[in-house]
């Protein structure tokens, strides 16, 4: 099996349980996807909060123009897409194989780009704790007044009761 970007021989190795091919050449790899996730989720964490917010991705000129490649396995055409969106972490997938190809510095983009979206949930989800509204003190005449906030942007709660009144307040916490 031959690179997908430069076609030199992909080389199999082994890192603990994870087995992946790579390209000594260009440094890319050929990685599972289920592999690829459990990579991303154990490794945003070694990236502090500081460096995740203060650190660019590191973007190879030319990304744009970049070739759709064959997959190693199957010589099907590979799908790009942009990883979480970001168009600039262009990555290669075969979904019949399940195969990701990452470009050199696409993987560490990828545990980067993981961190800032965590740590920024984070601290959305810490900033809404600090600000939450106790929905049981809101009575009858708040959930009445988070009824209308909600109507005023379009959502329809459609519901009895309590349930009702949850589901406004959580509206009430988003919108504040």
């Amino acid at each position: 099996m031959n690179c997908p970007h430069c076609a030199k021989p992909l080389e199999e190795q082994q890192l603990d349980t994870l087995s992946f091919r790579c390209c000594r050449d260009c440094k890319g790899m050929l990685i599972s996807h289920p592999d690829l996730i459990g990579v991303l989720e154990k490794s945003w964490h070694a990236v502090s909060r500081e460096i995740a917010e203060t650190t660019e991705f590191l973007v190879t000129d030319g990304w744009q123009n970049e070739p759709a490649f064959l997959c190693p396995d199957c010589h099907q055409t590979m799908e790009k897409y942009g990883y979480m969106g970001i168009a600039a972490i262009q990555i290669d997938r075969c979904d019949p194989c399940s195969l990701v190809w990452l470009d050199a510095n696409e993987l560490q983009n990828m545990v980067l780009a993981l961190a800032k979206t965590n740590y920024r949930s984070e601290a959305s989800w810490e900033k809404l704790q600090r600000e939450r509204v106790d929905i049981g003190e809101l009575g009858v005449q708040g959930a009445s007044q988070l009824g209308r906030q909600a109507g005023r942007y379009g959502w329809v709660f459609r519901g009895h009761g309590g349930a009702n009144v949850v589901a406004e307040g959580v509206l009430y916490l988003l919108l504040n």
